[in-house]
């Protein structure tokens, strides 16, 4: 189940697959548009899962955090505190 949604002005694309052991590796693009263009991609290689939902699940909450972590390192400070 290839899951894609947008957040945070980030458009995520669960990219799952199904590798020789029978598992589900949690893979993740995560892409900033600029518009109609596509400004910078980030891929993410997780772990393994028994199940396409749990590695689409992990793959999607990993991207969330990263983009999380993305913005909350741009946020504006002053004298050095995060405001």
């Amino acid at each position: 189940m290839k899951q894609k949604s947008l957040y945070r002005g980030f458009y995520i694309s669960s990219l799952t697959t199904l590798n020789d052991d029978g598992r589900f590796e949690a893979r993740v693009a995560i892409m900033a548009l600029d518009g109609e263009r596509t400004r910078s991609q980030r891929f993410l290689d997780l772990e393994d899962f028994p199940t396409e939902e749990q590695a689409d699940e992990r793959a999607l909450a990993a991207a969330k955090e990263w983009i999380d972590a993305q913005l909350d390192r741009e946020q504006p400070t002053l004298s050095g505190a995060p405001l």
